[in-house]
C-alpha cells in the first residue's frame, strides 16, 4: 500500500535538496494539479466509459497510473495536510476540518523554496488561516480563480521568473457541489450515466452525475491548458506533472467513508 503523503514529501525534498545530482537550472519543474471530490473510479483512464476525461486519459496512458494508491483519510483539510508536510493526520496537529497547521510544522514548498525553487499556489487551499511560508505566489481569491477555482492556473505559469526551476500547487474546486453551470454543463446524458450500485438508480440521481461528469471535464480542459502553456514556454519535457485527488466523489457512502470508494485515489 503507498501512503501518498510521505511518499509524495520525500520524493519532492529529494528533488528540492539533491543539488549534488542536478544543476539549479536543470532541475525538473514540478506542478501539483488536485482535484476536489472526483472519485478514482469516475476518469476515462480508470475504467469510466461515460466521463469525457481526454487530457487525464492520454496524460494516463504517458506516465505512470497508480492503482493502489490510499488517503490517510477521507477528509479534505486532514488529507491536505498530509500532503504537505509528509505526515499522518493525527501528527500534523490539525487532524480536523478547516483546521490550520502549527506555524512550526515543515511543509515541502518550504523545502523547494529553500532550495532555489520559485513556488507559487492558485486554487483552492482548505488548510485553515495560516502563514503560507513556502509559496512566493498565491492566487486563491475569489471571484479571480473562477467557479472551479482553476482560471489562475496559466497566470501564474506565465508570472513565474524564467531563470528558476518552479513548483506550482494547482488545487481545484471541480468537482466539489455545488454543481453549476459552465462550458461543459450538458455534455453528459444523464440517460446514459453508469449508476453505481450503492446510489438509487433515479431521474434525479442521473442528472446529478451528468452535472457532476460535466464539472470533471471542466477540470480536465483546464489541465489541457496548464500543458499547453507548458509547450509554449518550451518546459513540458522538464516538467513533473502529478495530479490526484485528496479524498473521493461527493456522493453517500462515498465522501467521508473508508469504503474502497473512498480511501482508493487517483494518482
Amino acid at each position: 500500500m503507498i501512503k501518498k503523503g510521505s511518499l509524495l514529501f520525500v520524493m519532492l525534498a529529494f528533488l528540492a535538496t539533491n543539488t549534488l545530482t542536478w544543476a539549479q537550472d536543470n532541475r525538473p519543474n514540478i506542478i501539483m494539479i488536485i482535484a476536489d471530490d472526483i472519485g478514482y473510479e469516475d476518469l476515462g483512464s480508470y475504467g469510466n466509459a461515460i466521463a469525457s476525461t481526454p487530457v487525464t486519459d492520454r496524460i494516463a496512458s504517458q506516465g505512470i497510473k497508480f492503482d493502489n494508491f490510499y488517503l490517510t483519510t477521507s477528509s479534505c483539510s486532514p488529507s491536505r495536510s498530509s500532503i504537505i508536510s509528509g505526515r499522518y493526520p493525527h501528527n500534523t496537529g490539525a487532524a480536523e476540518l478547516h483546521t490550520a497547521m502549527p506555524e512550526n510544522i515543515l511543509t515541502f514548498p518550504e523545502l523547494l523554496k529553500e532550495s532555489g525553487y520559485f513556488t507559487g499556489q492558485s486554487g483552492k487551499w482548505h488548510m485553515g488561516v495560516v502563514p503560507r511560508k513556502g509559496f512566493d505566489l498565491i492566487y486563491d481569491k475569489k471571484p479571480e480563480i473562477g467557479h472551479g477555482g482553476e482560471d489562475y492556473w496559466v497566470p501564474l505559469l506565465k508570472e513565474r521568473p524564467i531563470d528558476k526551476p518552479f513548483f506550482l500547487w494547482l488545487a481545484a474546486l471541480d468537482a466539489h457541489r455545488p454543481w453549476g453551470e459552465n462550458d461543459f454543463t450538458g455534455a453528459h446524458d444523464p440517460d446514459k450515466v453508469e449508476v453505481p450500485p450503492y446510489l438509487a438508480d433515479e431521474a434525479a440521481t442521473r442528472e446529478d452525475l451528468a452535472n457532476y461528469y460535466d464539472e470533471i471535464s471542466r477540470f480536465d480542459y483546464f489541465i489541457g491548458k496548464v500543458e499547453e502553456e507548458l509547450e509554449r514556454q518550451g518546459q513540458l519535457d522538464n516538467t513533473i506533472i502529478l495530479f490526484y485527488q485528496t479524498m473521493a466523489g461527493r456522493f453517500p457512502e462515498v465522501k467521508h467513508d473508508s469504503l474502497t470508494q473512498g480511501l482508493n485515489r487517483l494518482c
